[in-house]
């Protein structure tokens, strides 16, 4: 080969292995492009914090508290509500509702009371689901009792829509399915929250709700006539008798009883004594363990007497405080709820303060009481035909139990009566207890797993009221609203 050729060859060879070097240089520098990590995710975005979401509902004050009965977390909400939600743009007042806290997504147990809220009663409903718990007040109980001569607008449709308002605004924050819960007049104030908002829950779980059918509904009178047997029931009434056969005796010793304890009464010891003689068959029935051997002889000193009724607890009842406390609840129930007779027949002959007492002595004074007898009807009509997914528990022995729900009509609502129980039952002593929170637990999707879980659990509560029948301490009307709620 001669050097000219040689020559060409080498350039030619020299050439293309440049070629080579610079492919296989980009191919390097693409592989290691390739190892650079890639750029961070960006960090999730975060949901506001709970006080913040409340604080950014329309017309509210919060305030965090510190939380009770094991809750992460608890707020009392002041929710501005009109006194009349046909004229929104007129005056308004401040409900007070607390917020007790687990988790956004945890369910909601929905209290609406017939009465105040306090910070410290949990449900037994909230302590199985492990829910939210929201309570609120009735309008003109407690702080909300701003504007009493508006009495016009303290209504059943009225205190729906307060309730609806403040259901609306916390769906916002809350997203899981919510219950309502209610016992007794609580229980009223559930159902005809149902009855005017339907979709606001998912279900109505209520205990103890009477629907009473006038002001003074006679089938409660004709249940006391029947209840236990007829030794008991004379027992009763012979002992309402010996209260009032020793009047002069007793009298001073509940003007004594008035003078050494903390509270302020306006009414005199005349109208206690006529008035708890009178009440005190009904109240034995809805509150004791309805044994009649603990009450004292017809022929028992005066002292021994009215010692008894006094442990009943009832007499701060009359005191300045409670009397103011319940005005609203006997407005409503000589106006819309219905109640019943205070029942002296035989006592007649032994009144003297009162022909015929009533306990629309206690509504508030000077405000016409016209009862409306179309409106439990008509809630009770709704309720046969259109109340789905609700739960009614009442008590064999409780008084109330004469203006249970007849029958649930077409609906796939679930009514049960716990035998030989009164006002205070616990939902653990239900016989039927199995029955009532599987056909609960399937209306609010709970799987068979989680339910299975929570009936084993004996619904583990730890109680904080006493039921003055079974262990023979103090019970007051305060004491009975906190336990019924449970």
């Amino acid at each position: 080969m001669n050097c000219s050729i040689l020559s060409r060859t080498f350039i030619k060879s020299t050439k293309n292995i440049g070629v080579l070097f610079f492919v296989c240089l980009a191919i390097f520098l693409l592989v290691i492009s390739c190892d650079d990590p890639l750029p961070p995710d960006p960090p999730p975005v975060s949901e506001p914090d709970v006080l913040t979401q409340l604080e950014s509902l329309s017309g509210v004050k919060v305030t965090e508290i510190t939380p009770q009965n094991g809750y992460i977390r608890q707020f009392e909400i002041l929710f501005s509500q009109p006194i009349d939600h046909n004229s929104p743009e007129r005056s308004q007042f401040k409900q007070k509702v607390y917020l007790s806290h687990i988790d956004v997504d945890a369910p909601v147990v929905f209290m609406p009371s017939g009465y105040s809220t306090n910070p410290i009663t949990v449900s037994q409903l909230s302590e199985i689901l492990r829910a939210n718990q929201i309570y609120a007040e009735q309008r003109y109980m407690s702080t909300s009792n701003e504007n009493p001569s508006d009495w016009q607008y303290l209504t059943m449709q009225q205190t729906s829509a307060d309730f609806h308002n403040v259901v609306s605004q916390l769906k916002s924050i809350y997203k899981n399915v919510w219950l309502s819960y209610g016992a007794s007049k609580n229980g009223i104030a559930a159902l005809f929250h149902r009855r005017y908002y339907p979709d606001d829950v998912e279900a109505v779980f209520t205990k103890v709700t009477p629907f009473s059918l006038g002001a003074e509904d006679p089938r409660y009178e004709k249940f006391l006539n029947t209840v236990g047997d007829e030794f008991a029931r004379n027992k009763i009434k012979a002992y309402q008798r010996a209260l009032l056969k020793n009047r002069t005796k007793i009298l001073p010793l509940i003007k004594n009883y008035m003078i050494n304890s903390n509270l302020n009464y306006t009414v005199t010891e005349d109208v206690i004594l006529e008035f708890e003689t009178c009440e005190f068959e009904f109240s034995f029935w809805q509150t004791t363990d309805r044994n009649v051997s603990k009450i004292p002889d017809s022929t028992a000193s005066a002292e021994e007497l009215f010692s008894y009724l006094a442990d009943f607890g009832y007499i701060p009842y009359y005191s300045v405080d409670y009397v103011k406390f319940f005005e609203p609840v006997y407005y409503q129930a000589y106006t819309e709820l219905g109640w019943y007779r205070l029942v002296n027949d035989h006592l007649k002959d032994l009144l003297v303060t009162f022909e015929n007492p009533s306990w629309s002595y206690f509504a508030p004074k000077g405000v016409p009481l016209i009862f409306k007898p179309e409106v439990i009807p008509d809630l009770i009509d709704w309720l046969q035909t259109d109340g789905d997914n609700i739960i009614y528990i009442y008590a064999e022995e409780d008084p109330w139990t004469a203006g249970a729900l007849e029958n649930v009509g077409g609906t796939n609502a679930l009514k049960i009566i716990q035998p030989n129980a009164n006002h205070l039952i616990d939902l653990n002593t239900l016989d039927q207890k199995e029955l009532v929170f599987a056909t609960l637990f399937d209306w609010l999707g709970i799987s068979p797993t989680q339910e299975k879980k929570i009936i084993s659990n004996e619904i583990n509560i730890n109680k904080s009221v006493s039921n003055r029948g079974i262990n023979n301490q103090p019970i007051t009307i305060f004491t009975l609203i906190n336990w019924s709620l449970k």
